[in-house]
């Protein structure tokens, strides 16, 4: 019998043998916003840096997505294909976490999965998502299964490498796992992924909240909605870059006096450099801290025959005529915040996958704060490329570059 005690789940920063992708289903998020597309930008960007893994739902989006890779001059002959029935896109939260032990061997921490705390793990979807990471891990020849009681996305768990993980325990325990006691969710995640540590910060920003709890904030006198959400995830604010250090995300007093979601963020924010602050590693070593500003905010207005906007109002507007605020459910044209972030990159090997946003007709600020983001990246990444990406449509989604990606550790081929 294996001994769990020898596996490790990697940090992201070090060597990989492969990322997996889920090619989406549809290909705009809303007019003139193309979602897959930046899945193509994405794939082009990486093919250099690892073996990349697309999976597709059938054939015929096989053979579509390939004639959107070419037609954006990815070789195709260089990428791997396979084909589940996935039920979304976002392959981080429910795609493999495959661990590893010193002799190459693996096993998949497997998790269980409800639509982010918004379904049954049972519906038609979340099964699907649900099974998607044994599946997988199968195509990398991982057939050891540890299976977790808990439901938990790969997008809220971050790991050092050497049996630390942060995570949010409104989240993890409140959002999700609030039939057991915190001690529980901790003694699970610790038995699962054989963690020495779980640094537990209290709540995610507050343009990560669940869609439906309201109004994002009023500006120009009009409701801001959130686009999409995750429902508070980790990868949005906080990401370790290394064994020993910890980006963090932060919102100036400038900007928290200028918009309520900035200063409930901010307030959150603050609070998590204040464990972070106390924390140590597993040999009780203090963690360096490094602060990445938040995106200037910027809006997209959808429309009914969006996609965006058709799926929102399908999954909130037909059984009730508020949100949880009170705030009558918008029905005509929604003007919406997506899921901005600096700290939703992709480590990959030699590479950097960073999102950005300013484009002709946006505001000089977000230009501005796209450099100062890039240049931050740069210093905690010295030896590896920083690659920008516009992932406007992405975030529109409600996720970006890591929620749409899942890297597969490097293991020794004999312990498959």
């Amino acid at each position: 019998m294996t001994d769990r005690s020898t596996f490790r789940i990697p940090g992201e920063f070090e060597h990989q043998e492969a990322c997996l992708l889920s090619w989406p289903q549809f290909p705009y998020v809303m007019k003139g916003q193309n979602y897959e597309l930046v899945f193509a930008h994405i794939v082009k960007n990486l093919v250099n840096a690892t073996q990349v893994v697309v999976n597709c739902v059938s054939q015929d989006l096989l053979d579509h997505c390939k004639e959107v890779l070419v037609s954006e001059g990815v070789d195709v002959g260089r990428i791997r294909f396979t084909m589940y029935p996935d039920g979304s896109s976002w392959c981080r939260d429910y795609g493999p976490d495959i661990m590893v032990d010193d002799e190459g061997r693996v096993q998949l921490a497997n998790f269980r999965f409800n639509m982010y705390g918004q379904d049954d793990e049972n519906s038609e979807v979340a099964f699907k998502c649900g099974n998607y990471a044994a599946h997988l891990a199968l195509e990398f020849g991982c057939k050891h299964i540890v299976n977790s009681t808990l439901v938990s996305e790969g997008g809220d768990k971050e790991f050092n490498g050497q049996g630390v993980m942060i995570a949010l325990r409104d989240t993890e325990w409140s959002k999700r796992n609030a039939d057991r006691t915190l001690e529980e969710v901790e003694g699970d995640f610790k038995a699962t992924c054989n963690l020495k540590k779980i640094i537990w910060l209290d709540k995610g920003v507050y343009d990560d909240e669940l869609t439906t709890s309201g109004v994002l904030d009023v500006v120009d006198g009009e409701n801001v909605f959130r686009s999409s959400s995750a429902n508070g995830h980790i990868d949005e604010m906080c990401r370790f870059v290394d064994a020993h250090t910890i980006l963090l995300a932060e919102v100036s007093e400038a900007e928290a006096e200028e918009l309520n979601s900035a200063r409930i963020s901010k307030e959150r924010l603050d609070a998590c450099y204040e464990v972070l602050k106390n924390a140590t590693d597993a040999q009780g070593i203090p963690f360096r801290i490094v602060r990445m500003p938040v995106p200037v905010p910027f809006y997209v207005t959808s429309h009914p025959g969006d996609w965006i906007h058709d799926t929102w109002s399908h999954r909130y507007l037909d059984d009730k005529d508020e949100l949880d605020d009170g705030t009558p459910m918008p029905r005509g044209p929604m003007k919406m915040q997506p899921a901005l972030s600096y700290c939703n990159f992709l480590i990959m090997n030699d590479v950097v996958l960073a999102q950005s946003y300013w484009k002709e007709g946006l505001s000089e600020k977000i230009k501005e704060r796209d450099s100062q983001a890039m240049e931050i990246l740069k210093s905690v990444f010295p030896d590896r490329r920083v690659i920008a990406i516009d992932t406007t449509a992405l975030n529109i989604r409600g996720g970006g570059i890591h929620c749409a990606t899942k890297q597969i550790p490097l293991f020794g081929k004999a312990g498959r």
